[in-house]
């Protein structure tokens, strides 16, 4: 199955559906998140927590803002334009908000109460940490060419894009793992970040565009004696 294609988006669409609808109807999927959740109570501990809580940490929007706010200033400087700045707070707000609105869709309390109970309280589902590794990990990569170009060899787009999605599922199976989300928080939001890390990549508003090049003088001149055949 081909990234971007009409079964990959198929595919993706099917996943949150049903993740969603097993959720609401408390499914094989819901129990297997209770599952989760005491296994990892019971082994994950220590030393174990704080080295899986590492990777929780490449979601965290404080984080993951204070990388992107000096890249953006950088890349501003670097091009003379704000464009990069204002896209990367206008990608970083918007995705805030839809955080928002699909936690408030279904309110769902954190596996760290102790109870899974929906439409009371809290904002688990579905995970924003993990929207945040495929989303704002994508920012500073591409932030990073544009503000040291000579990266670009290094980390071409598609390389730029494989990484956010390592970064986001790393980061879904860790706060999975560490008990901060339930699975089936998580599973909706690998679904869901390879969709938005598509739009973004069709809409590319971290494209450098330079205006018309201007010819050199000396060679429109050569070209017109070209034309005119040899001097004499």
């Amino acid at each position: 199955m081909r990234w971007g294609s009409k079964s990959w988006y198929a595919v993706l669409v099917a996943v949150m559906v049903l993740v969603t609808a097993d959720v609401l109807l408390d499914g094989p999927l819901r129990h297997l998140d209770h599952v989760v959740h005491d296994w990892s109570d019971a082994h994950i501990q220590g030393w174990r927590l704080t080295a899986v809580d590492v990777f929780a940490a490449l979601g965290q929007r404080g984080y993951l803002a204070r990388i992107i706010i000096p890249l953006a200033i950088i890349a501003a400087i670097r091009v003379r334009s704000l464009r990069y700045l204002w896209a990367s707070v206008l990608i970083v707000g918007v995705l805030s908000l839809l955080q928002v609105l699909l936690k408030a869709a279904i309110p769902r309390t954190f596996p760290i109460s102790g109870t899974d109970v929906l439409f009371v309280r809290g904002d688990a589902y579905p995970s924003g940490h993990t929207l945040n590794g495929f989303v704002l990990v994508w920012i500073i990569l591409e932030l990073v060419v544009v503000a040291f170009p000579a990266s670009s060899g290094a980390l071409p787009p598609r390389r730029r894009r494989d990484i956010a999605v390592v970064t986001g599922t790393v980061t879904a199976v860790a706060l999975t793992v560490v008990d901060k989300h339930w699975l089936t928080d998580c599973l909706f939001s690998l679904a869901l970040g390879p969709l938005l890390l598509q739009g973004l990549l069709i809409l590319d508003p971290f494209a450098t565009r330079r205006g018309p090049e201007r010819p050199d003088k000396g060679s429109t001149d050569r070209t017109r004696r070209a034309w005119r055949g040899p001097a004499r």
